[in-house]
């Protein structure tokens, strides 16, 4: 019996087989939201082949195969369509290459590609597969050392469904009236004018330096002082917006756009996003959608890094072939409460490499066995070839921006709650747990810290 893992693969083997590599990598592969797939053909198909490819799909996927027309030539009805469709995702299935048009009624922003990186003000996204792994917490720390630099920084919360960033950075009088949650279920409404727009931002008291924490939190205090409704609003909220023109904006573009709207360099230096746990639409607009530094952070445990194989497997799907993809280079790994002897964050970080290797995403590195060389031959011996390229002569390019940060476990931040302890925001007391996190978020914005002491 065929399955959902299956069907692909061998959907991919059977047109290879009869139709041909070519055919196959110009065409088109269809798979509806039920996950049944047809071949739509870039050539027109004499009716002898396309009786034979469509006999031999509908034996081999069984249920997998489309239920109305599992092969379409070029000329049938809406084969165009399909071909010239913008959204097809170019992926590798086994040795082929090829175009593949998702359906989904849920998850549609995970096929978008990932936008390249945005104009300053930097943004930054701190990310996770999954909670308890000192997100928010680092979000904060780096937010007030930041300020304390003398830069304004925007802080977002779009951990929708368990919002913590709000509570951390705000108390009751710098609360806003609105909150995230509030600009997506009025934007599908009507448009937010600029009155709307300011009273999404709360000034954060914790920065306590010259420059300042702006926070747009989940929820403000209309949502508090109504929290029978906060559920009917999230209900809403991940909800398509259909726009005058009848363009469908998705939560990916609604939040694009929000973030866009605040992004001015003249305001803000650098703008931390708190993304939601785990793989949900929300993480798609944060990771793929706004052009940032993403910081996925985890333990090291082993449902870490199954989660971690599931995102960046469908994130190498993303860049041309053989190439690096532009958005590995703002891809940083970070280890959550890190143990302090380095040979235990070591294996963390060798099985972070050993994963983007294993994945394609960087060549694996070669590994010298002395055993190899003849002690007999001398430096005179050596074969020289003048004809070898450089890429062949000199070393592979060390890719350092995908070694993986570490922040040290420190008991002082657990139950982290700077309104009643405001002494956890002190340099002192952060610097050495959070120093490589830090100097990672500074390094990224080297012209606004010009001139100013770390």
């Amino acid at each position: 019996m065929v399955r959902f893992d299956d069907s692909l693969q061998v959907l991919v083997r059977k047109v290879a087989e009869l139709l041909g590599r070519d055919l196959l990598s110009t065409g088109t592969v269809l798979r509806d939201a039920t996950g049944r797939l047809s071949f739509f053909c870039s050539a027109e198909l004499d009716e002898t082949m396309h009786s034979n490819l469509t006999e031999a799909l509908r034996i081999e996927l069984g249920p997998y195969a489309g239920k109305d027309r599992v092969v379409v030539s070029s000329s049938e009805y809406g084969a165009s369509r399909v071909l010239q469709d913008n959204k097809a995702i170019k992926i590798k299935v086994g040795d082929f290459l090829i175009r593949l048009i998702d359906r989904r009624i849920v998850g549609a922003d995970w096929l978008r590609a990932p936008v390249r990186l945005a104009p300053p003000p930097p943004r930054f996204v701190f990310s996770s597969i999954k909670g308890g792994v000192g997100r928010s917490t680092a979000l904060a720390v780096a937010a007030s050392a930041l300020s304390r630099q003398g830069l304004r920084v925007l802080a977002i919360d779009l951990d929708i469904e368990a919002p913590g960033l709000g509570p951390i950075l705000l108390n009751n009088d710098t609360l806003p009236e609105f909150g995230l949650i509030d600009a997506l279920v009025e934007n599908g409404i009507s448009s937010l004018d600029r009155q709307f727009l300011a009273d999404l931002i709360g000034p954060s008291d914790l920065s306590n330096g010259r420059g300042r924490i702006d926070v747009i939190p989940v929820l403000g205090k209309r949502s508090l002082n109504n929290p029978g409704d906060v559920l009917s609003k999230i209900a809403r909220a991940y909800m398509e917006d259909i726009r005058e023109d009848g363009s469908v904006a998705t939560i990916l573009d609604q939040i694009s756009e929000l973030i866009d709207y605040f992004s001015d360099s003249r305001q803000y230096d650098a703008i931390l996003v708190d993304a939601r746990a785990g793989l949900h639409e929300t993480t798609a607009s944060a990771i793929l959608g706004m052009g940032a530094e993403v910081l996925l952070f985890g333990l090291d445990e082993p449902q870490t890094f199954q989660g971690f194989k599931i995102l960046l497997s469908h994130m190498a799907r993303f860049g041309d072939e053989g190439a690096v993809p532009e958005w590995l280079s703002r891809f940083t790994i970070v280890q959550g409460k890190a143990p302090s002897e380095l040979e235990s964050r070591q294996r963390f970080a060798d099985q972070c490499r050993s994963l983007f290797a294993d994945l394609g995403l960087v060549e694996k590195p070669d590994i010298c066995n002395p055993e190899s060389f003849s002690q007999e031959i001398g430096f005179g011996d050596i074969e020289w070839n003048d004809e070898a390229s450089d890429e062949d002569i000199l070393p592979k390019e060390d890719y350092q921006y995908l070694e993986p940060l570490a922040i040290l476990d420190d008991p002082k931040f657990k139950g982290f709650n700077p309104q009643a302890h405001t002494d956890l925001l002190e340099s002192g007391v952060y610097v050495a747990a959070y120093e490589q996190l830090l100097a990672k978020i500074r390094a990224t914005i080297p012209d606004s810290l010009e001139g100013i002491n770390p």
